[in-house]
């Protein structure tokens, strides 16, 4: 019997080791990545070009209450006069918000999720009419909802990513990597340029390396009308903790996600900056509270 209770104890000491290694290898990945951000004249230089897109609008997934807010899923339609549609992040399908959201509940206490549907449901017909996607990281609450629009598709759909996104990754992201594997119609591009990469065929859009919260958390940022949004995934969860400088609890990035707190802290203070300007407007994906009152307007209502 001491034999089998030593056997047990070696093996849990050896997961613990493991995970541990885990852990240690990916803040060691993300706290070495010190992203170049531009000031907002240069951001509005390279945002300033012709066909820029013409409306923008939210496809929510999935919403979540919690203890400390509503969390919104939500994927960000483009569109442009043409009927051109490009979405940053997708959501996740009805099967996989489910999933996700028992996982938040047994691990935060969360209530039941409510599951809208993918973004392909809930663009219907025009869901054929989504030429490019891109994400502001690989967790598969942003990514699950891809594999959906590739039903019927007879053509590739673009699947923009950063030379971090595209190069670096750690656990937390594997789920995320096997939605675009699962995902038949996806054509994975690489940006190039930077520290502002265009997204070509999709001009008033582009992307900037963040890190901070996965090693390929990226920034996007699209010139709508007279009106500059800036799409910050979860830089943070909550837009008051953006603006108040705030960061998440200490626990969650050193044992749940490994973050960069030193990045995060730079990415809130230049994001808040730039939200702090007339024509700029950040979106902070999660927060379902701050997402209405935004001015971005739902799918259904346009």
């Amino acid at each position: 019997m001491r034999r089998v209770g030593l056997v047990l104890a070696l093996v849990l000491v050896s997961l613990v080791l493991l995970a541990s290694a885990f852990l240690v290898e990916a803040h060691i990945e993300i706290r070495g990545l010190d992203p170049e951000l531009p000031n907002r004249a240069e951001l509005s230089r390279a945002l300033a070009v012709a066909d820029a897109p013409s409306a923008l609008h939210l496809l929510l997934t999935a919403s979540q209450p919690g203890s400390d807010g509503s969390i919104a899923y939500p994927s960000f339609a483009l569109e442009w006069a043409d009927g051109r549609i490009f979405l940053i992040d997708t959501g996740m399908d009805r099967e996989g918000a489910r999933a996700f959201g028992r996982i938040m509940q047994r691990l935060l206490g969360s209530d039941p999720i409510e599951a809208y549907g993918s973004p392909a449901e809930l663009l219907g017909e025009a869901s054929g009419r989504v030429q490019g996607v891109a994400f502001t990281h690989l967790h598969n609450d942003h990514t699950g909802g891809l594999a959906s629009l590739c039903a019927g598709r007879d053509r590739e759909l673009l699947v923009f990513q950063t030379p971090w996104q595209a190069d670096f990754g750690n656990y937390t992201v594997a789920p995320g990597r096997e939605d675009l594997e699962a995902a038949v119609c996806a054509c994975r591009e690489r940006l190039t340029g930077g520290p502002v990469f265009s997204v070509p065929g999709f001009p008033g859009l582009v992307a900037m390396q963040a890190g901070g919260h996965t090693p390929g958390s990226s920034v996007f940022a699209a010139r709508v009308g007279d009106a500059t949004w800036v799409f910050a995934g979860d830089v943070t969860n909550f837009r008051s903790a953006l603006l108040a400088n705030e960061p998440k609890p200490a626990a969650y990035s050193l044992l749940v996600t490994p973050e960069a707190p030193q990045v995060l802290e730079r990415l809130r203070t230049w994001l808040a900056a730039l939200d702090a300007a007339p024509d700029f407007s950040v979106v902070v994906s999660h927060d379902a509270g701050a997402l209405k009152p935004s001015g971005v307007q739902p799918w259904a209502a346009r």
